[in-house]
């Protein structure tokens, strides 16, 4: 059994369009970095001079901030919706980002995969920051792109993350990775379990 995560490598999006993807998954290599926020609101109310109730706002904020050595135009034509022409990004005032489903996929210290889903989110664009070679190795810098993300409709269920385990036993890649990237609305539904729950 594995004790630590490590590494990052399959960073994957497609648009989705009402909750569907619309076009072709898209892979992004050379991601160094994916950094996950969730936020939740949590209350402690009084009572009878005593804290008498503790309440939760559930997950109320989720944030994946990635940091990748070059976002190229394909992918950006994905997460911004801009035109390239003859190999020209072109960023209109206006811009929209499209909603996006993300994946990557970690793994354990044993070699085990983790893989994480974030299911509709919009990214904001990427800065660029360029440095002077110098006379030893290039030390080049990465792009750093930060998405927001809400809840999607998963069954009957608002779902904002989900995360696989291949150390769990049932786990099945292609049935999660058909849940993250539905192509169909039948493909967006949790699976039946295939082992006893504890």
């Amino acid at each position: 059994m594995g004790k630590a995560k490590i590494g990052i490598s399959d960073l994957q999006f497609a648009v989705l369009k009402d909750d569907i993807v619309s076009g072709e998954v898209i892979k992004l290599p050379g991601t160094t970095e994916a950094k996950l926020e969730l936020s939740m609101d949590i209350a402690t109310l009084p009572a009878d001079n005593v804290p008498y109730l503790t309440v939760s706002s559930g997950i109320s904020e989720a944030k994946l901030t990635l940091n990748n050595y070059d976002v190229n135009s394909e992918v950006k034509k994905a997460l911004y919706g801009i035109d390239v022409i003859n190999g020209i990004e072109i960023y209109d005032k206006k811009l929209l980002p499209n909603d996006v489903a993300v994946m990557y996929k970690t793994a354990l210290d044993d070699g085990k995969e983790i893989y994480v889903a974030m299911l509709k989110g919009k990214f904001t664009l990427p800065g660029m920051n360029s440095k002077t070679t110098g006379n030893g190795a290039p030390d080049p810098a990465t792009d750093e792109i930060e998405g927001s993300f809400v809840a999607r409709k998963v069954s009957d269920r608002d779902v904002i993350l989900l995360i696989g385990r291949s150390d769990v036993a049932g786990f099945k890649f292609e049935e999660f990775k058909k849940v993250v990237f539905p192509v169909t609305a039948e493909d967006a539904v949790i699976p039946t379990p295939s082992v006893p729950q504890p």
